[in-house]
């Protein structure tokens, strides 16, 4: 009895690969003997066009080479950049030997600097997560990042103007109505509002102030913010000119913080104590502020989670490059923590 052999496919030959893909025969073998150097863009058509052509071999992977991801932060020593820094070493550590995440920080007087670094990378860049300030400049350089095919997120404050892959960062307009109706609902005279700002230099701080004056204006009237100071989150500069606003008017009713200053509007409090104590509302959870809640000097503060952040940047980076199935589907949410819940998170700075 004669055992009938089954005929198999004939896989397609590396000449008709080569036809298909549009590239040399020995182009075709480089790729699926991996051997020698063939840019990305080649090695995916080869793969694809064998994939097309029913190749019965195991295929190698189109990715190839180390991905080189820039994380691009503000030079600061404030909590929330503590926590940005300790968030991308936890995560920078689970990505795995393909992705190199170079850190960088900057400081305020570094946009030149910075834009020259994000035209002209020291490497081949896949991918850009960056805190910048929202100015001409550094609109152009991120510009020139998209148009050259790198993927940008911005995290914190976003930048007008640019092509961005995602924003990583909460709703920070929401955000600053969120604090004008905490200050409304809580006061119960009428007032100014003092309104300390980091730098108006980024929109995540323009935002919080657009949000906090418009719901003011919409729905506690009562209330009349005074127009926002600048205090480059500096303890000693938000206490001298809130000492000097306290000296001068005894009609401060409410704060609100954008920042971190807290130290120092804290120390000009304690100095100038009114007959009811302004209500006070910031953002991010810290140990520092978590004293200050404790103690009733604040009311509410605001969490922008950068440690999700962090995550969802370096999501949308790895899915871009084809190393993640998905895209983070979620923005990230703000959370607002008073006394009674502040046990239920945990302060990383």
């Amino acid at each position: 009895m004669s055992v009938e052999r089954r005929r198999t496919k004939r896989s397609p030959r590396f000449t008709e690969i080569a036809i298909e893909a549009g590239v040399s025969p020995s182009t075709v073998d480089r790729v699926l003997n991996e051997r020698g150097s063939v840019s990305d863009a080649l090695r995916r058509k080869v793969v694809e066009a064998a994939k097309r052509l029913g190749t019965n071999r195991l295929l190698p992977d189109v990715r190839h080479g180390v991905l080189h991801f820039d994380v691009v932060l503000v030079h600061s020593e404030i909590a929330l950049f503590q926590r940005f820094n300790n968030a991308l070493d936890r995560y920078a550590n689970l990505i795995g030997p393909r992705v190199t995440v170079h850190r960088s920080a900057w400081g305020e007087r570094d946009d030149e600097r910075l834009a020259e670094f994000l035209e002209n990378p020291p490497y081949p860049r896949h991918g850009l997560l960056i805190v910048a300030r929202d100015n001409a400049r550094i609109g152009q350089a991120l510009r020139a990042v998209n148009a050259a095919g790198t993927p940008v997120v911005t995290m914190t404050s976003d930048v007008s103007g640019i092509q961005r892959l995602a924003y990583v960062g909460i709703d920070n307009v929401l955000a600053g109505r969120t604090a004008g109706y905490l200050a409304g609902r809580f006061t119960r005279q009428a007032g100014k509002v003092w309104m300390p700002v980091a730098s108006l230099d980024f929109r995540s701080q323009l935002d919080r102030v657009e949000g906090f004056t418009q719901i003011l204006a919409e729905q506690f009237p009562h209330l009349d913010p005074l127009p926002p100071v600048e205090v480059a989150d500096d303890n000693e500069r938000a206490h001298a000119l809130l000492h000097d606003t306290l000296r001068q008017r005894h009609d401060i009713v409410a704060i609100y913080s954008t920042g971190a200053c807290s130290g120092g509007i804290r120390r000009a409090l304690r100095r100038h104590p009114l007959a009811v104590a302004p209500v006070w509302i910031g953002h991010e959870a810290t140990r520092e502020h978590a004293e200050l809640l404790r103690a009733g000097d604040l009311a509410a503060v605001i969490d922008q989670d950068p440690e999700g952040q962090i995550l969802s940047g370096l999501q949308h980076l790895l899915h871009a490059n084809e190393e993640l199935e998905r895209a983070p589907e979620q923005r990230t949410r703000f959370r607002l923590i008073t006394p009674e819940n502040l046990s239920q998170f945990e302060l990383f700075a």
